[in-house]
């Protein structure tokens, strides 16, 4: 029961079409996204989980917003990008995500945003030799439903692009974390990253939103700080 109580590893992302790019990346799956005013201030978040040695860790991944809630949170990817608030769940053109909104901050969601220390345990780290490589190892984890985020962030004035992959049954442990990333001296262009691999060619390319089904897209999802991989929280 005490690990129950403990909080999920909290997470800022840089925006609201960020975390619906975030929440959306399953199709078999509705997201719950919660929203609740901290420190005089607006929040809105999505938690999940993903297998991490000894069992799962639940992630809270969160923005700040400008502007209040509503009952859901539209999103699309196919033709262009967009994400809002809407009071109504029945155009067909977008995913839908509702919000529940608290009176009050939730406790063990509170503390994770509030709290400094640091995960102990972190994921192993493999740098990948470029983008190619690491658009395989996306394609080897994700499937028909669902894919993992590629997470971008700045380290030492480095812009970080990298994907965590779970290997299960690793000794005693559920599942031996690893996180494949490259680095670059810029920011990914473009949010969606294309790939197609066929008749012994690999095409690799950022673009705006999805179009062409032909192509397999990886979705990159931009936050302010990386505390999986970092010391701590900043």
């Amino acid at each position: 029961m005490k690990n129950i109580r403990k909080p999920p590893i909290a997470i800022q992302v840089v925006d609201l079409i960020n975390l619906a790019r975030l929440g959306m990346s399953r199709t078999d799956v509705q997201p719950l996204f919660w929203a609740f005013p901290i420190r005089d201030k607006k929040i809105i978040g999505h938690l999940s989980s993903i297998p991490y040695w000894r069992g799962n860790l639940p992630i809270f991944a969160y923005t700040y917003l400008d502007e209040e809630p509503r009952g859901y949170v539209a999103y699309t990817s196919l033709g262009k990008e967009e994400a809002f608030f809407t009071t109504s769940s029945d155009d067909t053109r977008y995913f839908y995500g509702p919000v529940v909104e608290t009176e009050e901050e939730p406790e063990l969601i509170a503390k994770a945003i509030r709290r400094r220390r640091q995960l102990m345990e972190k994921p192993l780290m493999i740098k990948a030799k470029d983008l190619n490589s690491l658009m395989r190892v996306l394609v080897m984890v994700s499937d028909a439903s669902v894919s993992p985020p590629l997470w971008h962030y700045v380290k030492d004035n480095k812009h970080i692009l990298g994907i965590i992959v779970p290997f299960f049954d690793y000794y005693e442990a559920n599942a031996l974390p690893v996180f494949f990333y490259i680095e670059s001296k810029e920011s990914p262009k473009y949010p969606f990253i294309r790939y197609l691999s066929s008749n012994s060619v690999e095409e690799v390319s950022y673009t705006q939103y999805i179009s062409d089904m032909k192509y397999f897209y990886g979705k990159i999802v931009t936050v302010v700080s990386m505390p999986l991989i970092e010391s701590s929280q900043k």
